[in-house]
């Protein structure tokens, strides 16, 4: 018995958008089966993660700090994809932005103004436009594919931050840890909720989503992007360019990963450690497709995520779960999302094999 898959002529929009929802709940039934026919508490997993989280007031903060970059991440990656530009580096520019971040609040230490913050911010765009544009430049001038050099380029950003917090950063009154100097105050980003540890941040992360959502659908930028990555022909007919398109995609999914990689960095970290490589960059992949590549489903899309990062963390505690359920979580709800879109798109046809000519 053979089978293939055949094209549907219309994708079921309900589907489309019911997809999402179901590969979360495949995910903890899945989930819980696995981890207890390994000797875990399946149940208690599942609960630790997606539900602890939202019925624990005091984690919610946690989710509007792990959720902010996840957002801002998502949503730059969300209009790249659009366009069918594979943007797969977005922890290597998210690393860039913290680091051109770190770069100026180590230059102004010990200085004060309003004036500090916001360059640092400019600096984090900046850097990560500045990686995104070397993939960009590559895939235009000598066709070179997007997703390994964005790809690798994330490995050679994580080196770099090793060698600048081991020499040149390293903190002298940091007893040899490998770390920067804690940046003064004028470098840190204030808390919005006094006693808590949400950050400016997380309204950022919000307003951002709202405006690419503005842009994506009200504008000819959007346009252009959602012309480009569904009709490439009628876009060329149209008179879009597809280099410019590359450029615009890499250059505005960089600057907002960089501008995640600051806000980090000024936020939560306050100076720059190994540990800030975090993968939120890999995790955004599936924030983007959870959110339906829209930016406001990628509001949504990064606070669930967000729920399995603070879950997982309160999973290790309370039942003992390795640090590395999260990842698996992650990997099974990216897996059964891209498996649904599979059949929305296509359906399962059993092929009849014909009998050859001249048999008996």
């Amino acid at each position: 018995m053979q089978f293939r898959l055949e094209k549907r002529r219309e994708p079921s929009q309900f589907m489309l958008y019911a997809t999402p929802v179901a590969a979360v709940a495949l995910t903890m039934i899945v989930g819980a089966i696995i981890f207890s026919l390994i000797g875990y508490d399946g149940l208690g997993a599942v609960r630790e993660i997606f539900l602890t989280p939202l019925t624990n007031a005091y984690k919610w903060q946690d989710l509007g700090v792990k959720a902010a970059p996840l957002i801002i991440i998502g949503v730059g990656l969300s209009i790249a994809y659009r366009a069918n530009v594979w943007n797969i580096g977005a922890e290597g520019q998210y690393i860039m932005g913290g680091l051109a971040g770190t770069g100026i609040a180590l230059l102004t230490y010990g200085m004060t103004g309003w004036w500090v913050l916001p360059l640092m911010v400019l600096a984090g765009v900046l850097g990560g436009m500045a990686y995104a544009a070397i993939p960009a430049l590559l895939k235009t001038r000598l066709n070179v594919n997007e997703i390994l050099t964005s790809l690798m380029l994330t490995y050679a950003s994580v080196q770099l931050i090793y060698y600048l917090i081991r020499a040149p950063w390293k903190d002298p009154m940091g007893m040899g840890f490998p770390q920067t100097r804690l940046f003064s105050e004028a470098a840190r980003l204030p808390t919005i909720i006094p006693g808590t540890i949400v950050h400016l941040g997380v309204p950022i992360a919000i307003v951002v989503g709202l405006v690419a959502w503005f842009i994506m659908t009200k504008s000819v930028f959007g346009y252009r992007m959602r012309v480009v990555g569904a009709a490439p022909h009628a876009a060329r007919y149209g008179g879009f360019s597809e280099h410019k398109t590359i450029w615009l995609a890499l250059l505005v999914s960089g600057a907002l990963a960089g501008l995640a990689g600051v806000l980090e960095v000024a936020g939560p970290f306050q100076r720059m450690v190994p540990g800030f490589p975090t993968n939120y960059g890999f995790t955004a992949i599936i924030v983007a497709f959870l959110g339906r590549l829209n930016p406001l489903g990628v509001i949504i899309a990064g606070i669930v995520l967000a729920i399995t990062f603070v879950g997982g963390e309160v999973a290790q505690t309370t039942i003992g779960l390795p640090n590395a359920a999260t990842g698996i979580f992650q990997a099974m709800m990216l897996f059964f999302l891209l498996a649904g879109d599979i059949l929305i798109k296509y359906r399962v046809r059993r092929v009849v094999p014909q009998p050859q000519a001249g048999a008996a």
